[in-house]
């Protein structure tokens, strides 16, 4: 309950602040930054519980808004209902990735995951008339249609998309605690015992697995309407695939906050280095890049590990105060 009212009050502090903020580009980033910690937690949910490292999550990003976005334009289909497609589909095609990869161990699974992941952009690159191919889909719109997400003011797309993260963090610290997350938490510790102690190992991982990926299908559904555009090559590509697996990692892996603090975090490095060096020479990519190594060889488990080390420091440093015994 107290996580709960937490999140609840850090989700309307975020509200307020969007709404506040005066710079239509502050809140594009704080949007861009809020759909980046959502795929963040939807892999947390995965590879954080379980230890299984997913390098294809983009997938159910492009499948969920490739799917949405084609019964909209082509069959007039609304995204609040063609968005559960979107869903379905992602699933679907978790449960098939999974049932046949989340047997293997260590870095097969991450290999067959990275793989799914160029199928799925090699059909939408194929298969033109269609996707559009490397072309992309744009939406072209010019009015607030709140039922087909359009919306004209940019902080509508920001309180959606802090909505949604709010509602998946609060979905994940439930999870963690229910019957299903100490399940999860006893094949993390040995599949042979949890076997041995009647656990379905398979069943629960594949479960699992197309959780994350429902999870990560929900943000791709209403960000490819906040962007207003469909780029194969970015939602399928191997480039979102790491920095959603990046922003957790650098938050923490295994965190409730991890994913949010690591997609601060990268966001803040990534605009800042466009804002005042520009994208040319890649300046930015060098001065993350940097930041990640500097930040993993300081503390390989994460922001959340690095400031618990630093709150621990500085408590055992901290002289007792006149009448507490020091033992």
């Amino acid at each position: 309950m107290r996580r709960a009212i937490v999140i609840f009050a850090l989700w309307a502090l975020a509200a307020v602040a969007g709404l506040a903020t005066k710079s239509d580009y502050l809140v594009s980033v704080a949007t861009a930054t809020a759909f980046l910690a959502l795929w963040g937690q939807s892999w947390n949910l995965l590879s954080g519980l379980t230890g299984n490292i997913s390098l294809g999550h983009s997938v159910f990003v492009a499948v969920a808004a490739y799917v949405t976005l084609l019964l909209f334009q082509d069959a007039g289909l609304s995204p609040l209902l063609g968005g559960i497609a979107g869903i379905a589909a992602a699933v679907l095609l978790a449960a098939v990735i999974g049932a046949a990869t989340l047997r293997l161990k260590g870095p097969y699974f991450t290999l067959a995951t990275l793989s799914a992941a160029a199928v799925v952009l090699s059909l939408i690159l194929h298969y033109s008339e269609l996707t559009g191919g490397p072309s992309g889909i744009a939406i072209p719109f010019a009015e607030d249609a709140p039922t087909k997400l359009e919306f004209t003011n940019v902080r509508a797309y920001f309180l959606i998309a802090v909505t949604l993260l709010a509602a998946v963090t609060l979905f994940l610290a439930f999870f963690r605690k229910s019957r299903l997350g100490y399940y999860i938490a006893a094949i993390k510790s040995s599949e042979e015992a949890a076997a041995a102690a009647g656990i379905h190992v398979a069943r629960i991982k594949v479960l699992t697995f197309c959780v994350s990926a429902a999870l990560t299908a929900l943000g791709g559904v209403v960000y490819v309407f906040f962007i207003g555009f469909a780029d194969p090559n970015f939602l399928s590509g191997l480039t979102l695939s790491v920095e959603i697996a990046l922003i957790a990692v650098v938050g923490g892996t295994g965190y409730l906050v991890g994913p949010i603090i690591g997609a601060v975090f990268y966001e803040s490095i990534d605009a800042g280095a466009n804002a005042f060096l520009g994208a040319a020479g890649g300046w930015d990519v060098m001065i993350l890049g940097f930041s990640v190594v500097a930040l993993v060889m300081t503390e390989p488990r994460g922001l959340c590990a690095l400031a618990q080390g630093v709150a621990a420091r500085l408590a055992r440093r901290t002289p007792p105060r006149a009448g507490e015994s020091v033992r």
